[in-house]
């Protein structure tokens, strides 16, 4: 089974995709982060992607091609891959759809997790990190135990520094020009499996697993 999770950020996607790789077996792949650990090593792709990030810039179709090239293997794809919050645009959405051609797979279900933009903005704000050992949390549906003090360390948990106002509308407003024009595509397609991002993580978490059949 291959599936891809989408859902503007703040919407638990990071969360549910990793809970459904633990419980169904799946490969998980989430592009920023393979592209990050990409970046930091000294390979000519591994460089090309960091020279791209240093100047805050998007890294290009053609490297996105290279990425999936190396990771769509006949292997992973025996147990299955999920992509977490990838593809964003209909340009991705094509040079995915062309690599599992390649291989003779399809997408076999695309989780959307809806929220509404307030929301998303609310979750967005409450996100907190700490500067010790880098653990993450979010204050509305992942707090730390003790106030804002890191439950590992017990350091002074801080807001994002990558996080303002200004730069969370800007991603929103991202996602709702790129992303959920691409999102209708796939409920036309009668793939599609929309869930209210809104209830708890274990709920959403057994929704899923219910329409999947799992």
């Amino acid at each position: 089974m291959n599936l891809i999770v989408l859902g503007p950020q703040g919407s638990g996607k990071g969360t549910q995709a990793r809970l459904l790789v633990s419980k169904l077996g799946l490969v998980y792949l989430e592009m920023g982060e393979v592209l990050r650990e990409l970046a930091s090593k000294k390979t000519p792709l591994g460089e090309k992607i960091a020279s791209f990030q240093s100047q805050g810039k998007l890294v290009t179709d053609e490297i996105i091609t290279e990425v999936l090239k190396s990771f769509l293997t006949e292997e992973n794809f025996k147990k299955g891959i999920l992509f977490d919050g990838f593809p964003r645009t209909f340009p991705q959405a094509g040079l995915l759809e062309d690599e599992l051609k390649n291989h003779q797979v399809k997408i076999d279900r695309v989780i959307f997790l809806n929220i509404s933009f307030q929301e998303s903005l609310r979750r967005l704000k409450a996100r907190r990190i700490c500067p010790t050992c880098g653990a993450n949390y979010n204050l509305v549906t992942m707090p730390p135990k003790n106030g804002e003090l890191c439950d590992q360390c017990g350091s002074q948990l801080i807001a994002r520094s990558d996080e303002t106002d200004e730069v969370i509308k800007e991603r929103l407003a991202v996602y709702q020009k790129e992303t959920l024009p691409l999102i209708e595509a796939y409920r036309q397609k009668g793939i599609l499996l929309e869930v209210n991002g809104g209830q708890p993580v274990a709920a959403i978490h057994l929704e899923i697993l219910k329409n999947l059949g799992s």
